[in-house]
């Protein structure tokens, strides 16, 4: 069970002001981490978007473009598995920030953790990444995006759990689901 939870916090639009990524080796998270980005937008903050993460212009106005960051963000994505809580949002932000400087996009299939927590757990009358973490008691500082990035990897270990699953592969399998590719 390996796969990298990744979850963007965004200034505007498409443009990221946070990335946040958890990796899982063998069923077990073994490192969390989380970058502010100066998005291409710097220094509009839709002030929609900055109440709900409270990232405002001011915080990532020292912090480097997606493209400076790229070379330490690409081996946590590239030849992996990745999953978002909502991940139709998280890898169009992706397509668009690699879009918007330029960049190769890397080999990754994916998966999104809202499609298998409604499957796992039927009985949940919403499955956003809140929803599903209180219901599992799993304690996070929702809409910063290292903790949230690491939530919805708790939330796809949970999920596979209950179909006991030994690997990504088997337990999109058992949920009648395939990985996307990027």
């Amino acid at each position: 069970m390996t796969f990298t939870a990744i979850d963007f916090e965004t200034a505007h639009a498409n443009f990221p002001c946070e990335i946040g990524l958890t990796r899982v080796e063998d069923g077990e998270i073994c490192e969390s981490k989380s970058w502010l980005i100066k998005p291409a937008c710097f220094p509009y903050m839709n002030p929609w978007n900055q109440r709900v993460h409270g990232i405002s212009s001011s915080d990532v106005s020292t912090a480097q473009t997606f493209e400076e960051l790229w070379g330490e963000l690409k081996p946590w994505m590239e030849d992996r598995i990745l999953v978002a809580h909502n991940a139709a949002f998280d890898m169009r932000v992706l397509r668009a920030t690699l879009a918007c400087y330029d960049l190769a996009i890397p080999r990754v299939e994916y998966f999104c953790s809202v499609i298998v927590s409604r499957k796992a757990w039927k009985e949940l009358p919403r499955h956003t990444l809140d929803a599903v973490s209180n219901y599992h008691h799993i304690q996070f500082n929702h809409h910063r995006a290292g903790d949230d990035a690491e939530a919805c990897a708790k939330i796809a270990l949970k999920a596979f759990e209950t179909v006991a699953a030994c690997s990504v592969e088997d337990g999109l399998k058992k949920f009648g689901m395939q990985l996307k590719k990027l």
